[in-house]
């Protein structure tokens, strides 16, 4: 038998107005785990969404036993809910995507291939399936990440992330905002951790919107994009 890449693995992705992709997400995680390794589980983070995410989430839960939810007690945003997600695993090896499916999990094993050689490996979207404000959001983003922190990748905010535990527990998160993948690059920088980017495909959301595009979330992010650059100094 072929020998498993991980030593073991959580998975995890924040879940907001995700009742209708969350049960064929965490589907297509239990199918492409149990092909990474014999240790694993799967989190699901419910920011407190007031669709039937939670519901949903609890009775794949109860289904199976690789499966957990954290939920929340109030909306406390995509960027405390990744550290939940962060927090809450336990496996030495940890993936994070997003829990609304435009990237397809199916691609997790392209980063995993390289685990014995890296501790950071970070996906990059080769084509973004959104419209130009996004694109020009993401570019600005990451022009001022530049900027104040040094840091150039192809893509810092991709959500298809997978960390070693040996990184993990040397940083610290300082914002709660959008900014926690940004900080996850700004640390590998920092530490010296040497960082692998794999390109992966990103799809149309199929159902709902998004709801990182509103002005008091990006406004939020700058805030904390200074007050951790001033941290930094």
């Amino acid at each position: 038998m072929m020998n498993k890449p991980l030593s073991s693995l959580s998975i995890y992705f924040p879940a907001y107005y995700d009742e209708n992709t969350i049960e064929p997400l965490t589907l297509k995680n239990l199918d492409i785990a149990r092909q990474l390794t014999d240790d694993f589980e799967i989190i699901i983070v419910n920011d407190n969404s007031p669709d039937r995410t939670g519901e949903i989430a609890d009775k794949l839960a109860a289904q199976y036993s690789e499966v957990r939810v954290v939920h929340h007690r109030k909306n406390m945003g995509v960027g405390q809910a990744m550290i939940t997600g962060y927090q809450e695993a336990k496996k030495d090896w940890v993936f994070y995507t997003d829990g609304d499916a435009q990237y397809d999990v199916r691609e997790l094993p392209l980063l995993a291939e390289h685990a014995k050689d890296f501790d950071v490996i970070i996906g990059y979207r080769l084509k973004r399936a959104e419209g130009w404000r996004r694109v020009i959001t993401s570019k600005c983003f990451h022009f001022l990440v530049f900027l104040l922190f040094g840091i150039h990748h192809r893509d810092i905010d991709c959500s298809f992330k997978l960390l070693h535990r040996r990184f993990l527990d040397k940083i610290t998160f300082h914002t709660n905002s959008g900014l926690v993948d940004a900080e996850i690059l700004i640390g590998a920088k920092r530490l010296k951790f040497p960082i692998k980017e794999i390109g992966v495909h990103h799809y149309v959301r199929q159902f709902g919107s998004s709801h990182c595009f509103r002005v008091k979330l990006i406004v939020s992010m700058l805030l904390d994009m200074v007050k951790l650059r001033f941290k930094s100094w």
